[in-house]
């Protein structure tokens, strides 16, 4: 049986949530607290908490442990998930920043949650700055989606066009920095 990996734009489609990353920082905040708690904590009902805390259990984000009748979480990442220590990270230190809106943070990770976007990452940072058409070859992706994700990623400002080429931005957010990171040094994500 092989090791579970959970792709990193499957995780960003599970974080770009603003309930989820409600109940993320709940936990974050204050480790080890049930449903309950964390449901008060993000401001949403219990069985909305509860689906988001699996969502992000299954993603090896959070661990659960049980205690008695309750079940405490805790952002103690699983093992078995490499990329989930560095997103948990990236994640705290963005959701927890003073003053950070989560519309920024979920805009940050709307961007990486498209298998096609991380391939297009992927080459630019393997490859530098690259024509539309170049991209569209060595990416396999048609013009018109390539076009699409293109765009996707210029109003995220992870890339931008210069001239005939895009190009990777040099400034962006400091979460954006984990998951470059994470492309760059696992192909198969």
């Amino acid at each position: 049986m092989g090791n579970y990996h959970p792709t990193i734009w499957r995780t960003c489609r599970v974080l770009a949530n603003a309930r989820r990353i409600a109940c993320l920082k709940a936990v974050l905040k204050c480790p080890g607290s049930c449903v309950g708690e964390v449901a008060k904590l993000a401001r949403v009902g219990e069985s909305q908490a509860s689906v988001a805390l699996r969502a992000l259990q299954a993603r090896g984000l959070i661990s659960a442990r049980r205690e008695s009748r309750w079940v405490r979480y805790f952002p103690d990442t699983d093992p078995l998930v490499p990329a989930a220590a560095p997103i948990l990270d990236g994640v705290r230190q963005a959701t927890l920043r003073d003053g950070e809106p989560a519309k920024k943070v979920l805009r940050c990770l709307t961007a990486f949650t498209h298998p096609r976007r991380l391939a297009l990452l992927r080459c630019l940072l393997e490859k530098g700055p690259a024509p539309f058409e170049a991209l569209s070859q060595m990416s396999r992706i048609s013009p018109p989606a390539l076009y699409r994700h293109l765009r996707k990623l210029e109003s995220r400002q992870l890339i931008h066009q210069q001239e005939e080429a895009w190009s990777l931005c040099v400034a962006h957010e400091p979460l954006a920095d984990v998951f470059l990171k994470l492309i760059a040094s696992d192909p198969k994500r």
